[in-house]
């Protein structure tokens, strides 16, 4: 299941991981110290044993050098004399009980070596004799005693053994610095030869429970098996039982001057206590400190959420039009700034609402100064309308009659420059100015330059101006008059010639010059059927896509193919038209249409 909410992502992919890897790294930490812990209990075990082994072979090695200065006396002068001294060395050495020398019972001596005497006093001494060789040491040992022999034996020319000299050594008093030691006090410890057979130890091996028999090391007891096993391919080591922690430890030392090794066995919770110990604290401080770690990341990043959370609520409430006070920006990071963005958004955005409520207000205030879109004059149809780019524009038609002149009808279409609200409030302007000018006595060019002196003294500096079409239908004469300010010349079809003519006349733009005299322009009479269409020039400076403009020459063909219809229609036709034109281009100018069809000659 995917995660759904920002707090679901963050357990998933950051609390989870980040458990999991630094679980890992502690767990990795804690084998690493471990193994370094029990190395080190190896290595001190190791090297205890070393020690004491060690004071073992130093008490063996003194008679055993002795006994091969006696070998090597053999090949000497005054060897007999030399060999006493070093037999009565042995008997005064420490630790050593007595020296026994035989000879084999079918050796004689006299017969085959004449010369040779006999010292007593318990020992048999010999003179030359370099037929007689020694062998190398070996060891005897008694096991169910508190001696050991040293013994090496005689061999004659043949290789026959033709004597014996054994050396005892009491084996208290060789062992007697390892029973004074503080581990062999406390630990389970065994002294065994080659075969298995304990000499000594601190407790009875497991594999021997009957006194009466010569106890065995490591016949039945698997650690005690594997000991024995290691012993022969390792002089010293040490084994884990099985367990976790191992029931029991054991470590190994071969000594060097006899067939025998040091073991010792341990429990495992006692030796590794300081590991398990250890274990237990690392687990719970690690625990703790991984717990503290999340806690720390997920407070720290709380805080984002939060923010977070707050945003996206008050983007969910602004979509739904409701306007909260800022939200408080907590941090300089990334999401503060989010936040303040947030703000400034939602600031700019409650602006741009307040002044499109305010553009519709002006919209509807700009609507309802335009005349109806249909009007009816006599025999004159009027129809008008006004296509904004933006919510307000500055295009301008207007209809004005006259109370004291009813045989006459005003008709204005003007363009302020630019579009939107600037331009709106512009047209409002010209509007007032022209119809309270028009209403006073006044001919058409008089009231133009009114207009303009008016306009000049409010934008003669600001750099805008308005463009006005004026025309005034006289019924008495059958005519039409006209002043230009500027603005494009209006179309008229003359039914009578079948074509399609322009009103044109001179005139500058209003708010230009104040001082402009405007010329009045006259035709009639009207015939039956004319046509006037008066339009600002967004209506033929529409684009489409492709950049290019529908004409003013298209609307001629617009207007002539329409004039059967009535105004409303033909105005609809225009507009029609140049929407079809630009397509999915969005209209970048107003567009402002009035068209006046005469549907017979005036009287």
């Amino acid at each position: 299941m995917r995660p759904k909410t920002l707090q679901q992502r963050i357990i998933l992919f950051i609390l989870t991981p980040v458990f999991f890897i630094l679980a890992g790294m502690g767990w990795i930490s804690f084998l690493y110290a471990r193994n370094a812990i029990i190395k080190q209990w190896s290595e001190t075990a190791v090297a205890t044993l070393q020690k004491s082994a060690h004071m073992i072979d130093m008490r063996l090695s003194k008679p055993k050098d002795m006994l091969l200065m006696l070998k090597n006396s053999y090949n000497q002068e005054q060897g007999i004399a030399i060999q006493a001294f070093i037999i009565e060395q042995l008997r005064t050495m420490e630790g050593v009980v007595e020296v026994n020398q035989k000879l084999t019972e079918n050796f004689d001596i006299k017969a085959n070596h004449p010369g040779i005497g006999m010292v007593h006093n318990h020992s048999m001494h010999f003179g030359r004799m370099e037929n007689f060789q020694l062998s190398l040491p070996r060891y005897n040992t008694v096991l169910n005693g508190e001696t050991v022999s040293l013994s090496t034996d005689f061999i004659d020319k043949n290789g026959k053994k033709t004597g014996q000299i054994e050396v005892v050594i009491s084996f208290q008093d060789l062992i007697d610095q390892i029973r004074k030691a503080n581990w062999w006090k406390t630990e389970n410890a065994f002294l065994i030869d080659n075969e298995g057979n304990v000499l000594i130890g601190t407790r009875q091996s497991k594999d021997s429970n009957d006194p009466e028999r010569s106890v065995k090391f490591g016949q039945t007891d698997p650690l005690e098996k594997e000991t024995i096993a290691a012993l022969k391919q390792n002089p010293y080591g040490t084994l884990f039982g099985p367990g976790h922690p191992p029931d029991e430890i054991s470590g190994y030392y071969h000594l060097n001057e006899a067939p025998w090794s040091l073991v010792l066995i341990s429990p495992g919770e006692r030796v590794l206590k300081s590991i398990l110990n250890f274990r237990l604290y690392y687990f719970v401080v690690g625990f703790l400190s991984i717990l503290g770690v999340i806690l720390f990341i997920r407070v720290s990043i709380s805080g984002t959420t939060t923010a977070i959370k707050k945003v996206s609520e008050a983007a969910n409430g602004l979509a739904n039009g409701f306007f909260t006070e800022p939200l408080p920006v907590l941090s300089q990071d990334e999401v503060g700034k989010l936040t303040d963005n947030f703000n400034k958004m939602t600031k700019q955005l409650k602006e741009r609402m307040d002044l499109k409520e305010a553009m519709n207000l002006a919209m509807e205030v700009q609507q309802s100064l335009l005349p109806p879109a249909h009007f009816s004059y006599g025999n004159i149809e009027i129809s008008g309308c006004s296509v904004y780019c933006d919510e307000t524009g500055g295009d301008y038609f207007d209809i004005i009659e006259f109370p004291d002149d009813p045989g006459k009808i005003c008709v204005a279409v003007g363009d302020v420059v630019g579009h939107g609200i600037g331009a709106a409030l512009l047209m409002a302007t010209t509007r007032a100015l022209l119809r309270s000018r028009v209403t006073q006595k006044g001919s058409l060019p008089q009231i133009m330059k009114d207009v303009n002196r008016l306009l000049c003294m409010d934008i003669g500096d600001t750099g805008r101006f308005v463009t006005l079409f004026l025309l005034m239908v006289d019924k008495k004469k059958g005519e039409v008059q006209w002043v230009r300010a500027g603005h494009e010349p209006a179309m008229m079809y003359n039914p009578e010639q079948n074509k399609i003519i322009e009103l044109k006349g001179k005139g500058i733009v209003l708010g230009l010059d104040k001082y402009w005299e405007y010329t009045e322009n006259v035709y009639g009479p009207v015939p039956k059927g004319t046509v006037i269409l008066i339009g600002t020039d967004g209506a033929w400076e529409v684009k489409n896509n492709s950049g290019k403009r529908l004409g003013k020459k298209r609307v001629e063909e617009v207007l002539q193919q329409s004039v059967s219809l009535s105004s409303e229609k033909i105005v609809d036709s225009i507009v029609s038209e140049t929407r079809q034109f630009r397509g999915e281009v969005s209209q970048n100018d107003d567009i402002t249409l009035l068209v006046l069809k005469f549907r017979e000659i005036p009287l």
